[in-house]
């Protein structure tokens, strides 16, 4: 079984070195699209000459935002955001992919969930926030249930894709070999469906965390999407674009070193298609 399997593997990439100067081109990469908008930021400030509570420059926002980090006032508002993502995409996954291999696998299970999943699929999660807030009251369990449904349909959908478009000559041969289920499971159907299911995860983290900071703007007392709001019913418009910051910045950093990678392995290391760049 092992033999038949080595056959799906493709040889790995060289790792990339990380020269002084491969760091020094990503910097450029990045950083200066971010610099050409700061500095047309600026100039839009000293363009227009808005209050600050309209349009504050960058500089201000800087220092709002070494000040709400040297306090702890972010940071404490990003780790609640953090916590509430993962409660409710542990949730989702946990249902999503045991019930993801069940309607590939067996036809009247498909054929029970596919008009439930045709119908709620297209609602975006937070369009479920009253109802949610009826249900849970306020708080983290509603924002919870609103990344359980943003997080959940992605993965559901992609774990699907990837259990039907497996190889049927390696259920084949697993059958003629007599492989046990449980074999059959952990050599063949998961490692086929892996590299669809990271990326369902990608997928689906990324809507659940835009849903989280909707939430948090109705239904929480903390958070991201929380601290903005309540800077904005004050006009604090620097906190509130330090937020806004923080939510792109940080995702960005979790799609670059977490996500991606994590994707990209799965992809090379089970010999699908390589991820596109």
């Amino acid at each position: 079984m092992e033999a038949v399997l080595a056959d799906r593997k493709t040889p790995r990439r060289a790792r990339t070195r990380l020269t002084p100067k491969a760091c020094a081109l990503e910097l450029a990469r990045y950083g200066g699209p971010l610099l050409t908008l700061v500095l047309l930021w600026q100039a839009m400030v000293w363009w227009k000459q808005w209050p600050p509570y309209l349009l504050p420059g960058p500089l201000e926002v800087a220092r709002t935002f070494s000040s709400l980090l040297v306090e702890g006032i972010l940071l404490q508002h990003l780790v609640s955001s953090i916590k509430v993502l993962l409660l409710g995409s542990i949730a989702g996954m946990a249902v999503a992919i045991p019930l993801g291999f069940w309607i590939a696998t067996w036809r009247p299970a498909s054929i029970f969930f596919n008009p439930i999943v045709t119908v709620l699929q297209p609602i975006p999660g937070i369009a479920w926030i009253p109802l949610a807030i009826l249900w849970f009251g306020l708080g983290r369990t509603a924002i919870g249930f609103i990344i359980f449904l943003s997080v959940f349909f992605p993965i559901l959908l992609n774990t699907i894709t990837g259990v039907r478009t497996i190889n049927r000559e390696l259920l084949r041969v697993a059958r003629v070999m007599l492989c046990p289920l449980w074999m059959v499971v952990t050599d063949v159907i998961v490692p086929g469906a892996l590299a669809y299911i990271i990326t369902g995860l990608r997928i689906g983290l990324g809507y659940g965390w835009r849903a989280l900071v909707a939430g948090e703007m109705i239904a929480a007392t903390s958070g991201l999407g929380y601290m903005i709001f309540d800077a904005r019913n004050y006009l604090k418009t620097d906190e509130v674009i330090v937020g806004m910051a923080t939510i792109g910045l940080f995702w960005a950093l979790v799609e670059r070193v977490l996500l991606k990678p994590l994707e990209q392995r799965t992809i090379e290391r089970w010999g699908m298609a390589r991820a596109a760049a």
